[in-house]
C-alpha cells in the first residue's frame, strides 16, 4: 500500500514540470501606434484678400504730348477666388478670378503742343479697377506651393488735364491685356494660406479718335508685386 502510495507521489511529481512546460506566457503588449499624420491637400475652393504695388508704364502716341513715356507707381488692393485640384503626383491645377482697385497718378506737370507751341499742362491718370481670369499651374511640396499663371485681364483708365484754362478729359476706358506670373503659398491650416505673388501685364495698343487729337493711341505694361491671405474650404 505504502509503495502504491509512493509510485503515484512519484508520477504527479514528475507531471508538473510537463505542464510547466506547456504554459506559454504572452508577449508583453506594444503601445498603440499613432495614425501617420495627414498630408495637406490643395484641392478645394478658396477665396482671399490681397494687397501690394505696382508700376504701370504708358506709351502715348500723339503729337500733343511732348513726353512719350509715362510711369505711375502706387498702391493696390483687391480680392481673389478661386478652386484648385491636386493630382497624386503632386501637381496642381486650377482657376482663379481677381478684382483690383489701383491708385493712380497725382496732378504732374506736362509739356504739350498746342497751336505749334510747347505749352505746361497739369494732368493726371486714374487708373481704377482691373480684374483679370487665369489658369494656375502648380507643384506642392506639402503645405508649400510653387505656381505659374497665366490668363485675360481688363483694366481701366481715365486721363484729365488742363492748360491755359481749357480742359482735357479722355473718359473712362476700358482696355484688354493679357497677364502672366508666379509665386508661392504656404498653408499654415487646413483652412488659412498665404501668398505672394509677381505678375506682369501688357495692354497693347489701342487708337481714339479724340477731337484735339484724331490719331491718338496708347500701350502700357504693369509689373505688380503683391501679397494675400486666403481661406480654403
Amino acid at each position: 500500500m505504502i509503495r502504491s502510495i509512493s509510485i503515484i507521489a512519484l508520477t504527479a511529481a514528475s507531471a508538473v514540470p510537463a505542464l510547466a512546460a506547456d504554459i506559454v506566457t504572452p508577449p508583453p503588449s506594444l503601445p498603440p501606434v499613432a495614425p501617420p499624420p495627414a498630408v495637406f491637400d490643395w484641392t478645394g475652393f478658396y477665396v482671399g484678400a490681397l494687397a501690394g504695388y505696382h508700376w504701370t508704364d504708358a506709351d502715348p502716341h500723339t503729337f500733343r504730348v511732348v513726353q512719350d513715356h509715362i510711369r505711375i507707381d502706387n498702391w493696390l488692393g483687391g480680392g481673389f477666388v478661386g478652386a484648385n485640384y491636386q493630382f497624386a503626383n503632386n501637381l496642381v491645377v486650377g482657376i482663379e478670378g481677381e478684382f483690383d482697385y489701383l491708385a493712380g497718378s497725382g496732378n504732374e506737370s506736362l509739356q504739350v503742343v498746342i497751336s505749334n507751341k510747347t505749352e505746361t499742362a497739369e494732368g493726371k491718370l486714374d487708373l481704377g479697377w482691373s480684374g483679370s481670369l487665369r489658369g494656375r499651374f502648380g507643384y506642392a511640396y506639402e503645405n508649400t506651393m510653387l505656381f505659374g499663371t497665366a490668363g485675360g485681364e481688363l483694366a481701366s483708365g481715365r486721363g484729365t488735364g488742363s492748360f491755359n484754362g481749357q480742359s482735357i478729359d479722355t473718359g473712362t476706358r476700358t482696355v484688354k491685356a493679357w497677364t502672366i506670373g508666379a509665386g508661392i503659398e504656404h498653408a499654415f491650416t487646413d483652412n488659412f494660406f498665404a501668398r505672394a505673388e509677381y505678375r506682369y501685364s501688357y495692354y497693347p495698343k489701342i487708337s481714339h479718335d479724340f477731337s484735339w487729337d484724331k490719331d491718338f493711341s496708347i500701350e502700357a505694361s504693369r509689373n505688380k508685386f503683391q501679397v494675400g491671405l486666403g481661406y480654403k474650404f
